[in-house]
């Protein structure tokens, strides 16, 4: 059997498109990758906050994380006892509270429960308490597991040295991802150092004068969660109470400025480029009264282990006992909105498991991609309109394949692969001009030439091999010599 140069030329040009779509293929990946990742973002939109693609990995699997940055709102409530001047809820008999006030606010806070516990107010008085009285609020004080106080910082032209015992709190620069630039500055703390001898270390509140410190809640967002210090990215209040109640270190956390904040293993936030994360819904702390607080003793009897104060401190993730550091007839809306921000990280929630879109089986490729390119090889059979129309459809077969298959069966391959086959075809035709079919049918191409013995239906064969005018003669023709009838003699 021959094979026909035609058949042959149209056999190897439809192998040089196959290996020429894969090669192009797999080199157009990234951007095939990339309008994948955008459709799987969109179809995961509804379920997820937000969703960090991954690329590929060694499975050629697409790797999509989901991020459900709030529970809304369901963690444990969090008290604020809060000490203004001519409030119901303070029910000490001077204002501002003495330093004994405080021995007994903390003691009390103690025996009901409570674990953490964070002063934001100045702890210092006109008269300097004795040795004594500053012992027994420290020693109060020292007794919960976690305590700090709160205290206000500024910037100034005359820096100060990084305060005693921050330097455990600055972030490790490892755990930095881009530029923290937009933080806020702070050199200094603001006021006079607390009146009371106590193991409760510092740590900064807000920065005075600082519109990023605003107490105005509208923005939904919170106070920034970090401050640099000189070289250091030292957190604030906030993040080192949640922190503390989730038993991590400042070297357990990660920030991308503008994108994420992660917390160990186990929380991821939406942070700015300033340090401030959204607010969560439902996430106001709860005003408790001194008189909740503190129970009075009477003949020996303490408070009932399960009073709904004791069930309220006993499951906080942190207290925060606040004093305005300036006459307020309301709550203090800084220790108010900090109050927000632990609740709001607290309620962050772990990142979702990954989400995998799977690249399609080999022979789902290979099936694919030998239909298109055997559709387009025998496109050339037809004219040059119907051989368009056929190519253009092949084009646009490929993407919707490709979407059917990710729609249904979610898996994905590569689409640029068949597209770049079916192209190399109509390139490959139009460029070779011998190789595109005459106008006429394809059909004629077909037909085989008439045997030259054929004889026309007039005529002897012999006159046949002679022009009609008998002025054309063959060379190596030889004349047929013509013989009269000899007449007989009469």
């Amino acid at each position: 059997m021959t094979l026909k140069p035609k058949f042959l030329l149209i056999l190897s040009l439809f192998q040089l498109s196959l290996g020429l779509g894969w090669i192009f293929g797999y080199l157009l990946i990234p951007p095939t990758v990339f309008f994948y990742e955008r459709a799987s973002v969109r179809a995961l939109q509804k379920e997820y906050h937000t969703i960090r693609t991954e690329g590929l990995n060694a499975e050629s699997d697409i790797v999509l994380q989901p991020y459900e940055f709030f529970n809304k709102g369901q963690t444990a409530p969090l008290p604020v006892v809060s000490l203004h001047r001519e409030s119901a809820l303070n029910s000490f008999p001077t204002y501002p509270p003495n330093p004994m006030d405080y021995t007994v606010l903390f003691r009390h806070l103690y025996e009901q429960g409570a674990r953490n516990v964070y002063v934001i107010a100045p702890m210092a008085w006109e008269e300097e308490p004795d040795n004594i009285v500053k012992s027994a609020v420290g020693y109060e004080l020292d007794r919960f597991r976690h305590k700090a106080l709160g205290r206000q910082m500024s910037e100034s032209s005359r820096r100060a040295s990084l305060p005693s015992g921050w330097k455990h709190l600055a972030i490790p620069p490892g755990n930095i991802i881009g530029k923290t630039d937009q933080f806020p500055r702070a050199d200094r703390l603001v006021g006079e150092a607390p009146q009371i001898t106590t193991e409760a270390g510092t740590l900064g509140t807000v920065v005075e004068n600082s519109d990023l410190f605003s107490a105005s809640q509208e923005s939904g967002k919170s106070f920034p969660l970090f401050v640099r210090w000189g070289e250091d990215i030292i957190p604030t209040l906030p993040l080192v109470a949640a922190l503390n109640a989730l038993d991590l270190d400042p070297e357990d956390v990660r920030l991308i400025p503008g994108d994420t904040l992660l917390l160990g293993n186990n929380r991821s936030i939406p942070l700015d480029e300033y340090g401030r994360i959204p607010l969560a819904e439902n996430s106001a702390p709860t005003l408790l009264d001194t008189k909740e607080v503190i129970v009075p003793v009477m003949s020996g009897l303490r408070p009932p282990d399960m009073s709904t104060v004791r069930k309220l401190l006993s499951s906080a993730d942190a207290v925060i006992v606040s004093e305005p550091f300036t006459p307020s007839e309301a709550p203090d809306a800084q220790a108010l909105l900090t109050a927000k921000t632990i609740r709001s990280i607290m309620g962050a929630l772990s990142p979702a498991p990954p989400v995998l879109v799977p690249v399609a089986p080999a022979w789902v490729q290979w099936v694919i991609v030998l239909d298109v390119l055997l559709l387009a090889t025998w496109a050339l059979r037809f004219r040059k309109r119907g051989r368009w129309l056929l190519w253009i459809l092949c084009i646009l077969s490929a993407p919707i394949l490709a979407w059917y298959l990710f729609s249904v069966h979610g898996v994905w391959f590569p689409v640029m692969t068949p597209v770049t086959g079916v192209l190399g075809v109509a390139l490959a035709g139009s460029l070779i001009p011998w190789f595109s079919p005459p106008l006429h049918d394809a059909e004629e191409d077909d037909e085989e030439d008439p045997p030259p013995s054929t004889l026309p239906e007039n005529g002897n064969g012999a006159g046949s091999v002679l022009p009609p005018d008998n002025l054309y003669q063959e060379p190596n023709e030889v004349p047929i010599p013509h013989h009269p009838k000899k007449q007989s003699d009469s």
